[in-house]
């Protein structure tokens, strides 16, 4: 079974985004000319971000709903990185669950949703040892370590995790980075976005 994804395919990528969940507002599904935006986005992101030099369909004008919160300050955040559409080939996001959620999903709720079997398919991938940098804020490690625990996938991942480099196997780099949707500054955004730029060259 493939890995669900946005963006380039996982076992492609050169750069790979983890997050939780993919979330989205129950209120953009009312709205039927965006909802096939995102479609699109789902079907293929590396040509989405080709064809509208944005790498999510939230940072389009024709965006129909409040733009300060929801996803948007998230997309907002990762554009502030200096990323244009030659990046989109290198760049894959993926979630820990394999279904995207609608509004809040507590703790509770995350874990009947996770599929350990999902899980273990990333796990191969950061296997690998590719040449590949993974980019994981402190609430996806804390999840992974649990899943470590519970489910014995992601069985490299250490107790404790510092900021930047943390691990690596083979030529596969896993980065701790705070989260788009937290205090982040511009001078972090822009280091990381220099950071991918020497991992795509």
């Amino acid at each position: 079974m493939p890995i669900p994804y946005q963006g380039q395919e996982p076992g492609l990528a050169k750069i790979i985004f983890v997050g939780l969940d993919a979330n989205y507002s129950a209120e953009i599904f009312a709205h039927d000319r965006f909802r096939r935006r995102i479609l699109e986005y789902h079907e293929n992101g590396v040509e989405f971000w080709e064809r509208y030099g944005m790498h999510h369909p939230f940072l389009l004008d024709e965006y129909p709903l409040k733009k300060n919160r929801g996803g948007v300050p998230y997309h907002r955040k990762f554009k502030t990185m200096g990323l244009s559409s030659q990046h989109a080939k290198y760049i894959s996001f993926v979630e820990l669950l394999d279904i995207p959620t609608v509004g809040s999903t507590v703790k509770k709720r995350f874990w009947e949703l996770f599929n350990p079997e999902h899980a273990k398919r990333l796990d191969a991938i950061f296997n690998s040892g590719e040449k590949r940098l993974v980019l994981l804020p402190g609430s996806v490690i804390r999840n992974m370590q649990y899943a470590n625990l519970h489910y014995g996938v992601f069985s490299w991942m250490p107790a404790t995790t510092a900021w930047g480099k943390f691990h690596q196997i083979g030529k596969t780099e896993f980065h701790k980075v705070r989260h788009f949707s937290s205090s982040i500054t511009t001078g972090e955004l822009k280091f990381m976005g220099r950071l991918i730029e020497t991992h795509c060259s």
